[in-house]
């Protein structure tokens, strides 16, 4: 990835939650990180920023394991603000 905006990744990370192809219109911080390429850190970083912006909420989701277990887990998801 070359160099890239602040607020240019903000924009990315809010994309991915509009876009996502999920069931529930939620990813979580590993989803997210491998749809922009970037790391988990630096996904979490973003994800505070939106947060706390009002843009983002966190919501629990359903999703299988490795195992195939499925359990409720920590995603996120876009707001809308209107």
């Amino acid at each position: 990835m070359g160099q890239v905006t602040e607020s240019e990744l903000l924009q990315q990370v809010r994309d991915a939650l509009d876009f996502s192809e999920t069931e529930d219109g939620a990813m979580s911080v590993l989803e997210l990180a491998a749809s922009l390429d970037i790391s988990a850190y630096a996904v979490r970083n973003r994800l505070r920023k939106l947060i706390a912006s009002g843009s983002v909420g966190l919501v629990r989701v359903r999703r299988a394991g490795l195992d195939g277990i499925v359990q409720r887990r920590v995603a996120y998801q876009a707001v809308n603000q209107e």
